[in-house]
């Protein structure tokens, strides 16, 4: 899908980076991983329209960006679950100096190791810089990667079955804006993140794609077919919304 970037900076908000995108009916908001504001919309929405958006939810933007630690770092805890059956794992290393911290996963795992200096007492609790953040977030990556293709191909193709529905391919990616898409020849490209939500979540993301097959929009059919196989697919979406593509460990 053709896309233009800017960025503007907006008074009380601070700067956002917009990105447009052909087609797109809806305007939408998001932070990035590394802290950017994200305003995504189409070609034809004015500035001033976008601004009072951005600025209409400037509190909602403030509590974001604090919960996921872009001011004062994050607290990581030993044992702390990233998702259902990964955790993060503190241990110590001879090899670190005070003050030194760096992290690890080994493919298969069921552990994210943050490796921090022997020479302090081990605490049961790590403040991470936003920059530790950062490199702890390419391990995370890692791990959900390894999860999401264990576990969702396997899932898609079980519920295409049920839906008597062929789709031609499946991609897993590191996607921040949307849990999943169907391209025009009916490729499945999902969401790595998508391993962090409930189960009936899941399963609502990969109906909807696949009604995506028979359906390249969002007409009445399309949500009929989705109806067919999830009776309460409007309490599915509505939860859907409540969690963003980019989900905060």
């Amino acid at each position: 899908m053709e896309e233009i970037s800017q960025t503007l900076e907006i008074d009380g908000v601070g700067s956002i980076k917009i990105k447009r995108r052909r087609g797109q009916k809806s305007t939408t908001l998001r932070i990035s991983r590394r802290g950017e504001i994200v305003l995504g919309t189409n070609y034809s929405t004015p500035l001033y329209m976008l601004k009072k958006f951005a600025v209409e939810n400037r509190k909602w933007l403030e509590q974001v960006r604090t919960n996921a630690g872009f001011h004062d770092g994050i607290e990581i805890f030993d044992g702390q679950q990233l998702s259902g059956d990964i955790k993060f794992k503190i241990v110590p290393s001879k090899d670190l100096g005070s003050d030194q911290v760096s992290f690890s996963y080994r493919r298969g795992s069921s552990e994210i190791f943050i490796k921090v200096s022997s020479i302090e007492p081990i605490s049961e609790s790590i403040k991470l810089s936003e920059h530790e953040r950062q490199m702890l977030d390419k391990q995370v990556i890692r791990a959900l990667r390894f999860r999401a293709k264990e576990v969702l191909p396997a899932r898609l193709k079980e519920i295409s079955l049920k839906m008597g529905v062929n789709y031609s391919s499946v991609t897993i990616r590191d996607t921040s804006s949307r849990w999943g898409s169907c391209s025009s020849n009916n490729d499945i490209n999902l969401s790595l993140w998508l391993t962090m939500l409930p189960g009936e979540l899941i399963t609502y993301v990969i109906v909807h794609e696949l009604a995506h097959v028979s359906f390249k929009h969002h007409g009445k059919e399309f949500w009929d077919e989705v109806a067919r196989w999830l009776p309460n697919h409007k309490e599915l979406r509505a939860r859907l919304k409540k969690h963003s593509a980019q989900v905060w460990w």
